[in-house]
């Protein structure tokens, strides 16, 4: 869990680590070393998996904004309702 809260803060603060993880999200989970359940959420951009593992909120809420996921979606995302 270490590993993905570091990828949300960072995302969160870089613009283009935000840029590059829409860009090219596996090489940078890779860089992270996420794997498995979170980082199938991370690629399917599941907040509600991510928050259920335990996912810091603050941090999901900012990082979701910074790579693009606008607030609706991202509540609709967080209760289930999209994919």
């Amino acid at each position: 869990m270490y590993a993905l809260q570091k990828l949300l803060w960072d995302v969160r603060k870089d613009p283009a680590l935000a840029e590059r993880f829409r860009a090219e999200a596996d090489a940078v989970l890779d860089e992270y070393g996420i794997e498995g359940a979170e980082r199938a959420a991370m690629r399917s951009l599941d907040f509600k998996t991510l928050y259920e593992r335990g996912a810091n909120p603050y941090l999901l809420y900012f990082c979701a904004l910074q790579i693009g996921v606008d607030r609706a979606d991202y509540y609709a995302r967080l209760r289930g309702e999209a994919s």
